[in-house]
């Protein structure tokens, strides 16, 4: 089985590099299902109908989120009515959405945890895991993605190697900046602290290089403006699974004119 999973989409220039470069990617490897990253799909921040459509358009099979599910209330209108957005799972139990995606024909189930360090988090992502571990939810046989949107390098570490032989991969996700530490650790489970964005290449984080900094050069509030010039880039990590660990691994790093 091959998954492919996109990194953080921002706004307008993310969502169409992932319309021109998705359905190749597609075509291209025989991937059988897609996973993104759409909490900044919506001016940067939050998802809302307009941006959900084009992400279905863009062939994107399920989309996660993170720290900005909430910043555009649009997506309460959206969430509770199709399958394929997930929120973290630890979020509060009463919080709206999905909280896990299971795909009975792939075998597939895919997890949204949101980490603690210099986030605003709920419940910690390691009481999470233990409820699930007591529901016997990792012995399930499954091909387990957890998208693990955190800001602290070690902390994704920490739940990549907990977990190792447990699921098939933890992808990181939030910091907006691919690293170069994709790998599978000794037990099997695919590894990266973060897939990257999809977005203007020319930017900061995606967002516009002088709006930034300004505010870091005067301390005046300043919200971020998303960039959306070209040329852009598709940071993405390709995925080959039998017997739900990971085989093999393609990671993108392009940039699109």
């Amino acid at each position: 089985m091959r998954i492919l999973f996109v990194g953080d989409i921002v706004s307008t220039s993310g969502r169409r590099v992932c319309q021109q470069i998705i359905p190749e990617l597609r075509k291209k490897y025989n991937i059988e299902f897609v996973i993104a990253n759409g909490e900044n799909s919506a001016g940067g921040f939050g998802i809302n109908k307009k941006t959900y459509q084009e992400l279905m358009e863009s062939q994107i099979d399920l989309i996660t989120t993170g720290n900005h599910t909430w910043d555009n209330r649009e997506i309460l209108e959206i969430v509770n009515n199709v399958n394929n957005i997930i929120v973290p799972y630890n979020f509060l139990p009463w919080s709206p959405g999905k909280k896990i995606y299971i795909n009975p024909e792939l075998n597939l189930a895919v997890i949204n945890l949101l980490g603690r360090t210099f986030l605003d988090t709920p419940i910690s992502p390691l009481l999470s895991i233990r409820e699930l571990e007591n529901q016997g939810f990792f012995e399930k046989n499954l091909n387990i993605i957890i998208d693990f949107h955190a800001e602290a390098t070690a902390e994704k570490y920490f739940f990549s190697y907990l977990l190792d032989g447990k699921i098939s991969a933890l992808i990181g996700t939030h910091t907006h900046v691919q690293t170069n530490d994709a790998k599978i650790l000794p037990n099997g489970t695919f590894h990266i602290t973060d897939v990257g964005m999809c977005g203007s290449y020319h930017s900061i984080i995606g967002f516009k290089i002088s709006k930034i900094l300004e505010k870091y050069q005067t301390t005046l509030n300043n919200k971020f403006e998303p960039e959306r010039e070209r040329p852009y880039i598709f940071n993405a990590v390709l995925l080959e699974i039998q017997n739900t660990k990971v085989v093999s691994f393609k990671v993108f790093n392009e940039v699109v004119n």
